[in-house]
């Protein structure tokens, strides 16, 4: 029996790592490819005048655009070239968290049976609430700037203006680096996401399959009865939630993905875990990963998982009526 589960563990990680990555690379390259076009900067401007109702300079724009078509790590990278306080770093943080990756998490949100066009929907108003909300929270707890004013500047000031998307690329051409650059960028980029999945998405499996076997599942549901009714969800969805949670969004799509070949979550659970992961998921790695970029853990964590069990109980309520 153990060594079955391993077994079944192993074959089912690799059919989900697959599944993932024939969504994920192609959107990757299609990103990569984007953002070393004007396209990006362009828009980078367009969004410019809306960070004054997060409090946040105009140099935010930046990683917050980053963030629409990259992860987290991408955000951190190009929160570095700017000198955010902590009140701005955690603003970015929050809105970031809840609007990011769009591209590959839109398609692997559709491919798992989720109304994805909704999905994207929803977390761009999340975005605008939590920052809204948080920037309010800054200002007393963080020493940030008031909403709907000019934020002080953070470092660098002003960005490179273009009235076209062409004009914003380096030199007359579409890219703004050449493909001695742009080849091994994508090439490592490529790698690491094969990677990163498979010694993920495995091991998730095996220990999947061996929770079942032993019914740790079960006694884990049990345990967790009353939380479970707060949001409005059935006991079968606390396993993809609990991954999604600690783990992220793609990994707790892959879990979902191999619950529906056998036990398919009724319509109701599969919204109301799409609309708490997109609020909060891979709380640990993302808490951790700001803190050090200057946000605050405890408003990155305890604020953003106090929104998501409200948001997704409002919405279970919802669904009730």
């Amino acid at each position: 029996m153990f060594f079955k589960a391993i077994k079944d563990g192993v074959i089912k990680g690799l059919r989900t790592a697959l599944m993932l990555l024939r969504i994920v690379i192609p959107i990757y390259l299609g990103v990569a490819l984007l953002r070393h076009t004007g396209l990006f900067m362009w828009l980078a401007e367009r969004i410019e005048p809306a960070m004054r109702i997060f409090g946040l300079p105009g140099e935010a724009v930046v990683p917050l655009v980053t963030s629409i078509f990259s992860d987290e790590y991408a955000v951190v990278a190009a929160m570095g070239g700017f000198s955010f306080n902590a009140a701005q770093c955690t603003i970015i943080a929050m809105v970031a968290l809840c609007f990011h990756s769009i591209p590959v998490e839109t398609v692997v949100t559709r491919k798992i049976g989720m109304p994805a066009f909704r999905i994207a929907v929803f977390r761009l108003g999340l975005a605008v609430f939590t920052g809204i909300v948080v920037a309010y929270l800054a200002v007393f707890f963080l020493g940030g700037s008031a909403p709907g004013f000019a934020a002080p500047e953070a470092g660098l000031s002003g960005l490179p203006r273009s009235s076209d998307p062409a004009a914003a690329a380096a030199g007359s051409g579409v890219f703004d680096a050449g493909w001695d650059v742009m080849l091994p960028e994508m090439g490592w980029g490529v790698l690491r996401t094969i990677v990163n999945l498979l010694r993920v998405i495995v091991p998730l499996m095996i220990a999947i399959e061996l929770m079942l076997v032993y019914k740790v599942i079960e006694r884990i549901a049990r345990g967790l009865a009353g939380f479970c009714r707060v949001i409005g969800i059935g006991q079968a969805a606390l396993l993809p939630l609990l991954v999604g949670l600690f783990l992220g969004v793609t990994y707790g799509a892959g879990a979902i993905a191999e619950m529906n070949r056998t036990r398919p979550l009724p319509p109701r659970d599969m919204a109301l875990l799409g609309v708490f992961l997109f609020s909060c998921h891979g709380i640990i790695e993302t808490t951790y990963l700001f803190a050090v970029a200057g946000a605050s853990a405890v408003f990155v964590s305890a604020v953003r998982l106090a929104i998501a069990v409200g948001v997704t109980a409002s919405a279970g309520r919802l669904l009730r009526r």
